[in-house]
């Protein structure tokens, strides 16, 4: 017989949570909220520890649902700013995943897939056509494959029928949320408690049939999209939610093209930065064209091509800013011929360019950002433009 059950402190607010969320869920109409945390019994009866030998026999092997970037039961965020590609990446993730297609010349574990599609479902579902054409998938190669939950709602509300609807499609292999915010359950995403809570019922759903591996988009702190920073590229809210997931995958985009790799928090192997470009495809609905962007894979070609345009990109800013070194970003951009090549603002300084360039040399060592001189080159710097003729 277990011992008298020592209350935790933390069940007292979350009932007070839940039972709120399941009053309001019932008001909807729409579902029950389910509990995310149950406390612990104070004293078991017999022992809680194993042998070295029964505790490792007990693992499970991973299971790549990517092949080394993405495993079964974990969750991960991929993290963006807006307009960075975020939802187009992952869109090709989830589409090779459900038609047994390499991601990224990656090998991919083939099965079913679940799409918490929360953000404008008018756009994902044309953005959804032109991938498959893109990839050369068919509707034929998804039947039974791909599910969509095309709505808007706190996790916490929607949770029981997921596992209910789940339970009629068979195991899955892969969950992907579009977006966190779109299925946050709480009032304040900064709150930690509410953020643990949310990483929590996005874990649930690891949980389901298959163990699926949980993808969810994610917009990043505003420091990221201010700063022009992909260090700053980590999920917005309480810290809580960084803690709780397994891995921070991030997109960031770059002169038409995008780097898909990882920032700040990564459980399982590195794997090398994968490149995509965007290219806008139209697809005819109700009789008219409509254009949208597609995130394409970049061979080993054309990356070798962009790398080098990119290192030509900070040559130029090495050597205007050792030839101007108090100058404005404005200033070195005009200086290193970075201005917008179309529309209104044709002509004038590429700043956002020029940030980027600049961050890739901080990585680089070759600059760096003080607080009282602004961007300056380091020693390294001053000695790799004084070869640039």
């Amino acid at each position: 017989m277990m011992a008298d059950r020592i209350p935790d402190p933390l069940d007292a607010a979350l009932a007070a949570a839940q039972a709120q969320a399941l009053k309001d869920a019932q008001a909807r109409g729409n579902g029950t909220v389910v509990p995310i945390r149950s406390g612990v019994a104070a004293v078991p009866d017999g022992p809680v520890c194993v042998g070295v030998a029964e505790f490792l026999a007990e693992g499970d092997a991973p299971v790549w649902v990517v092949g080394g970037i993405v495993q079964s039961n974990y969750l991960y965020a991929i993290t963006a700013p807006t307009n960075h590609g975020k939802t187009a990446v992952s869109l090709v993730m989830a589409l090779c995943v459900a038609a047994g297609r390499p991601f990224a010349e990656r090998p991919v574990q083939k099965g079913r897939v679940l799409i918490l599609c929360g953000e404008n479902q008018d756009g994902f579902r044309l953005r959804m056509l032109a991938t498959m054409e893109s990839l050369g998938i068919s509707l034929a190669d998804l039947r039974g494959n791909m599910f969509v939950l095309p709505q808007s709602a706190g996790i916490a509300y929607l949770l029981e029928q997921i596992k209910t609807d789940v339970a009629g499609m068979g195991e899955l292999t892969l969950v992907l949320v579009d977006t966190s915010v779109s299925f946050f359950s709480g009032d304040n995403e900064n709150d930690n408690q509410q953020a643990y809570d949310h990483a929590r019922y996005l874990r649930a759903l690891s949980m389901l049939p298959g163990k699926p591996a949980v993808v969810v988009n994610c917009h990043p702190s505003a420091s990221a999209g201010k700063d022009h920073s992909r260090e700053s590229c980590v999920p917005r809210g309480g810290s809580a939610f960084m803690n709780e997931i397994d891995t921070n995958l991030t997109v960031w985009s770059e002169g038409g093209n995008a780097e898909f790799h990882w920032m700040a928090k990564k459980r399982g192997p590195d794997f090398s930065p994968i490149l995509f470009e965007y290219k806008e495809l139209s697809i005819e609905q109700h009789g008219a064209k409509v254009p949208t962007v597609v995130a394409v894979h970049i061979d080993e070609d054309r990356e070798k091509e962009i790398r080098m345009k990119r290192k030509q990109h900070e040559n130029r800013l090495l050597f205007v800013m050792l030839r101007n070194p108090e100058g404005t970003i404005r200033e070195w951009a005009y200086e290193a011929g970075f201005t917008i090549q179309s529309g209104k603002n044709q002509g004038q300084a590429h700043v956002s360019m020029t940030a980027r360039t600049l961050e890739r040399l901080k990585e680089y060592k070759f600059a760096e950002r003080s607080k009282r001189e602004g961007w300056v080159l380091t020693k390294a710097g001053k000695e790799e433009a004084g070869k640039i003729h």
